[in-house]
């Protein structure tokens, strides 16, 4: 029992690390954030931070598995169980990026300021965060193609502009809403976020929005919102 407890205790330790990190490269950037920053954010010692990882480096390497087991993959599971159709798996990026965006502001944060602080060159662990990005950038750009092939889509521009300008305004609604939050409900900004870019996508200037079963509770295990 003695050596169950501990166990729990060191998972316990790891955990409060890599939420502490996650949420300090997501405000501050990676480079800002020092350990001592991330061992008083997580309540914990030098001592203890030292125990699981030997380099600031190492804790990256950690946070980007965190960003591939708890988004990318979830995002593509949850994707491609929407729906036989195209137009059903583009409804549904749509859908789980709005809740995650929502149930792991931190993590959402963490992605966006990395990308845009990092360079792929720096060292391995910063080369896997953008292996992230590109397999994010990728899988979109696989359901728009399928999109084009079955006529929802437009198919006058490329899919990989076309996924460029989604993940683009994505960003922004994400800056839009953390920054003024106040002026109007998540919900409505998603909405309309997803009704106005989706009609811009679609071939006859309408997409038909499709009937879908509600997201898994994986997805909505971490929050309330009501998108």
């Amino acid at each position: 029992m003695p050596e169950a407890s501990e166990r729990k205790k060191e998972q316990d330790s790891r955990i409060k690390i890599l939420h502490a990190a996650t949420r300090l490269f997501g405000r501050k950037g990676y480079h800002a954030s020092t350990i001592e920053n991330i061992t008083r954010a997580a309540g914990i010692s030098r001592g203890a931070l030292y125990w699981h990882f030997s380099s600031k480096s190492e804790v990256l390497a950690a946070v980007v598995e965190r960003l591939q087991r708890e988004y990318l993959d979830r995002f593509m599971e949850e994707t491609l169980q929407a729906g036989p159709t195209a137009a059903e798996r583009l409804y549904r990026i749509f859908k789980f990026n709005a809740r995650f965006a929502v149930d792991q502001t931190d993590l959402v944060h963490c992605l966006r300021t990395l990308s845009l602080e990092l360079s792929p060159s720096e060292d391995e662990h910063v080369e896997a965060f953008f292996g992230i990005l590109a397999r994010q950038r990728d899988f979109i750009v696989s359901i728009l193609s399928e999109a084009q092939k079955e006529g929802v889509v437009r198919d006058d521009i490329d899919a990989n502009i076309l996924a460029a300008i989604i993940l683009a305004i994505h960003d922004g609604i994400l800056l839009q809403w953390t920054a003024f939050r106040s002026l109007w409900s998540g919900a409505d900004l998603a909405t309309a976020f997803r009704q106005v870019t989706l009609d811009g996508l679609a071939r006859t200037g309408r997409f038909a929005f499709p009937v879908q079963p509600p997201l898994s509770s994986k997805t909505k295990k971490s929050g309330d919102a009501h998108d």
